[in-house]
């Protein structure tokens, strides 16, 4: 199976001007000028949204330290529990069966993906030369192409009751599981696989209990993973989602701030050589402004309160300074 053009044709044509070197020219500078006069809007959305961006890496939701403080509870000790609890147990409701192998399992995921020819449309522009003339052709080819296509995405789980005493309900739940292959198929045009939990699996449930029933809470989290290894990967996530943040905060403020300075930036593209590194050097200089900007706005959301202290004190202390100064005397 092999991609094919199944049919190509312009739909459209666009007069530049004419094809001499000096229009050409022209044309060149006026469209560097407007893409760096559009930057200037984009970089300001740009700043705006790392604004929304380090607000959003000191508050998203950090549950690692919360799910490590909470005592691991075995099901007996759960059961007459009430609020957010964090319970190790077997499962002992019955398993369902995994499909093709007939498995007992308590949950499985089962993919099915086929290989098929699918058609797309794509476009694309050229400048040709007709008449001393420079024409803007769009052209809109439609062409097949192999593709492997979801057919099935199933998953299921058994009705979850730990150790004959609290009942759960997994499917609004974060699932961080270590899932074993019980199936896989891989052909030339088809591939399946089944990955499953086995009754054998212990489960540890983070959530709120209520009437010995698990179906909610904040955080909500289903694993079977041992208690160490839950808190590890909750630590891991958060750090990763903490680094992406924060790199994203700075390349949307330097970039934007970058981009901000278009009019200057129209400058150096007309300096052949030096024009480039003084771009460069710019930029780097308006990355590093950007880190500067995600390190004191991370700490200022984050510490708001103790700079408001801070602030408050000083304001304080200089007041009563001015009043400890001496009446300055009256002219006699």
């Amino acid at each position: 199976m092999k991609e094919r053009v199944i049919s190509e044709k312009v739909v459209s044509e666009k007069v530049l001007g004419s094809s001499s070197g000096i229009s050409r020219f022209g044309r060149g500078v006026k469209s560097q000028i407007s893409s760096r006069l559009s930057g200037v809007l984009i970089g300001f959305i740009f700043i705006i949204a790392s604004f929304v961006v380090v607000w959003y890496s000191v508050n998203f939701d950090k549950s690692a330290s919360l799910v490590a403080d909470l005592p691991l509870l075995s099901v007996e000790q759960a059961a007459t529990s009430s609020g957010l609890i964090k319970v190790s147990g077997q499962v002992s409701s019955a398993p369902i069966k995994a499909p093709k192998e007939n498995k007992d399992v308590i949950y499985y995921h089962f993919t099915r993906e086929e290989l098929e020819m699918v058609k797309s449309t794509e476009t694309e522009t050229q400048v040709v030369t007709r008449d001393g003339q420079d024409i803007e052709q769009t052209i809109e080819r439609e062409v097949e192409k192999p593709e492997w296509v979801s057919k099935i995405d199933e998953a299921k789980w058994a009705a979850i009751v730990l150790g004959q005493k609290i009942a759960v309900a997994p499917e609004k739940a974060k699932k961080l599981l270590d899932l074993k292959t019980v199936y896989s198929l891989n052909e030339e045009k088809a591939r399946e696989k089944i990955e499953a939990l086995l009754p054998a699996d212990q489960l540890l449930v983070v959530g709120d209990i209520a009437n010995s029933n698990i179906s909610g809470g904040d955080p909500f989290i289903i694993t079977n993973k041992s208690n160490q290894d839950l808190v590890a990967a909750l630590v891991s996530s958060e750090k990763t989602t903490w680094w992406i943040l924060k790199i994203a905060t700075l390349l949307l403020f330097g970039l934007g701030l970058y981009m901000l300075l278009g009019p200057a930036l129209l400058i150096l593209d007309a300096i052949p050589i030096l024009g480039k590194i003084g771009q460069i050097g710019l930029l780097i200089v308006c990355l590093l402004i950007g880190l500067i900007f995600t390190v004191l706005s991370s700490l200022i959301i984050a510490y708001w309160y103790i700079i408001l202290i801070l602030l408050a004190a000083i304001a304080g202390y200089l007041i009563y300074l001015k009043k400890q100064q001496p009446a300055k005397p009256a002219n006699s």
